[in-house]
C-alpha cells in the first residue's frame, strides 16, 4: 500500500512539472549589454594571462630547442592569444537563445 501511494505521489509531481513548463520569453537586449559588461570584466583580464602564459611557453620552447620547435610555438601563441578580445552582446543573446 505505501509502494503504490508513493507511486502514485512521484507520478503526480512529475506530471504537473510536465504541465507546468512555459517556453521563456526573449529578454530585453539591455539585458545583453549588462550581462556583456559583466562578462568582460573577467574575460579580458583572463584573455591576457592566458595569452602572456602562452607568449612565456612559447619562448621557453624555442630557447630551450634552440628554435627546432618553431610550429609548436606559434601553435602555442595562436591558440592562447587568437580570437575575440572582448565579448559581444550578439554572442551572449545567442549563448542564451541556444537549446541545451
Amino acid at each position: 500500500m505505501v509502494r503504490r501511494l508513493v507511486s502514485m505521489a512521484l507520478l503526480t509531481v512529475m506530471l504537473s512539472g510536465c504541465a507546468a513548463h512555459v517556453a521563456s520569453q526573449p529578454q530585453p537586449l539591455a539585458d545583453d549589454y549588462n550581462g556583456t559588461t559583466a562578462a568582460n570584466i573577467w574575460y579580458v583580464p583572463g584573455r591576457a594571462l592566458v595569452c602572456g602564459g602562452a607568449a612565456l611557453l612559447s619562448a621557453v620552447t624555442m630557447t630551450v630547442t634552440f628554435g627546432m620547435e618553431y610550429r609548436t610555438a606559434s601553435t602555442m601563441m595562436h591558440g592562447g592569444c587568437s580570437g575575440p578580445w572582448m565579448a559581444d552582446p550578439q554572442v551572449v543573446r545567442n549563448a542564451a537563445t541556444e537549446p541545451r
